[in-house]
């Protein structure tokens, strides 16, 4: 007899990978197979996820049969009460190391639990990130503290979580949302998991006792024999998986959808409509920098153009506002050099480069883009002076920034980044920014101030 475990990760709310995973999964998936997911399904570049904190999302999970998912950095990101809410689902939501700020235990979330196939005993192991891939600890716990969460080493809450279930199953798998390196390392050092099924790092990865699906466009599947001495891997293989009709979804889709949507397009007030271009300077740049200052005093704001898809037009919704920002980036202040902030400056007049792809971390735009900044802040771009408050920009000096952590991990502008620990985070995305000051008349005005010369003042 087998049993055939399902498997997928880092869906990255792509409905159109889970539409295609929902129609196998229906046609082919039986009572003695599992189906499981390792994490990073609700992203909040969504609307249907950003409107109820994924439970409208999770429905569509439920519909598709999935036995259990481990929490990901995405579901993490969406706070400690949503996680409590997520968790009523139906999707059993595990993670041996998270804990609340009080480091207690986190209302519905499971470290493991047993399910029962073709008469053996699976035991299923959640596990959260915790390591960068420098294998630096707590590396995500900045973030994850401003949503009421926080993460504790793994390996010795996986010993010990193994330990307390010994005996009562016969197949360990562990959902582990860590990254391919660190996945690795926990199979070496806790060779009593029997199968790894891993996320995080976007690997398309299959070994014997290891699966990694990409980002959803892959679905794992592993065929276990049971024997008469145990439980055999025989299979291990990633399906490329063809569009095909599935009405079913589609209606759950459109459902949630409308739902959503109607949460999220209530009309916001704004003074006025904001222009923007993704290669120079524009009036919705420099209001979003304009207002990182008024939010958090710094010398000077610095933003890439690429966090916006389009300019601020009217009618203004919640739901417009996660379009046309649909990066998950933070306010972020820290404090840098006059000479790796004239770099970056220098390194912004340049067209080709400022057209490349803006992938990094917490970004969902399309290009890097040109740099704003605040109306402190002169640029002239003939002869690359800078000022500050009328004052020029000193190699040697040290000035606050305010901007976001694309930007301070150095994504797209190598000189502007510095290490997490010299960084202060703030809560919210600059998409909660924006809507924060939509009736600042100040920031409006403002931002109709040029700060980027093309000739000489």
């Amino acid at each position: 007899m087998n049993v055939i475990i399902y498997h997928t990760n880092d869906f990255h709310s792509n409905f159109n990978n889970l539409k295609k995973v929902h129609a196998y999964i229906k046609a082919n998936k039986t009572a003695d197979d599992l189906y499981l997911d390792s994490g990073d399904y609700t992203d909040l570049s969504s609307i249907i996820v950003q409107a109820d904190s994924g439970k409208s999302a999770m429905q569509l999970m439920v519909d598709s049969q999935l036995d259990a998912m481990s929490l990901g950095n995405n579901e993490i990101d969406l706070g400690k009460e949503a996680l409590v809410e997520l968790a009523k689902s139906g999707v059993p939501l595990l993670s041996t190391n998270i804990r609340d700020l009080n480091h207690k235990n986190i209302d519905g979330i499971f470290s493991s639990l047993i399910l029962q196939r073709a008469g053996k005993r699976f035991l299923i192991v959640g596990l959260s990130p915790y390591y960068s891939k420098n294998f630096e600890h707590a590396s995500y716990d900045l973030f994850f503290m401003m949503g009421g969460v926080t993460t504790e080493e793994p390996i010795a809450l996986l010993k010990e979580e193994l330990e307390k279930q010994k005996g009562q199953f016969d197949y360990a798998i562990l959902l582990s949302h860590s990254g391919l390196f660190v996945d690795k390392v926990i199979l070496e050092k806790l060779p009593e998991i029997n199968l790894c099924l891993g996320g995080h790092t976007h690997d398309i990865a299959t070994f014997k006792g290891y699966s990694q699906s990409g980002q959803g466009e892959k679905l794992g599947k592993i065929t276990l024999e049971i024997t008469d001495t145990g439980i055999v891997e025989r299979e291990n293989i990633q399906i490329d998986l063809i569009e095909q009709s599935n009405e079913r979804f589609d209606t759950l889709y459109k459902e949630a959808e409308t739902t959503t949507t109607q949460i999220l397009s209530q009309p916001l007030p704004i003074i006025r409509e904001l222009a923007f271009d993704a290669l120079n300077e524009s009036e919705l740049i420099n209001f979003i920098c304009d207002a990182l200052m008024k939010e958090k005093k710094s010398d000077l704001a610095i933003m890439h153009t690429g966090i916006a898809e389009q300019a601020l037009i009217n009618p203004v919704s919640k739901k417009s506002l996660i379009e046309n920002f649909p990066s998950k980036l933070n306010p972020t202040q820290y404090q840098l050099s006059g000479k790796a902030i004239r770099e970056a400056i220098l390194l912004s007049f340049d067209v080709k480069h400022i057209k490349n792809s803006g992938k990094g971390p917490g970004f969902r735009g399309r290009i890097l883009g040109t740099l704003g900044f605040s109306q402190n802040v002169q640029v002239e771009k003939s002869t690359g002076q800078i000022t500050i408050d009328g004052y020029p920009l000193e190699d040697d000096q040290i000035y606050s920034v305010i901007t976001d952590d694309y930007l301070q991990r150095g994504s797209g502008y190598p000189s502007l980044k510095v290490g997490d620990h010299e960084a202060t985070f703030e809560p919210g995305f600059i998409r909660d920014l924006v809507e924060k000051y939509l009736l600042d008349e100040e920031i409006f005005a403002s931002s109709k101030v040029q700060r980027v010369f093309e000739e000489v003042l």
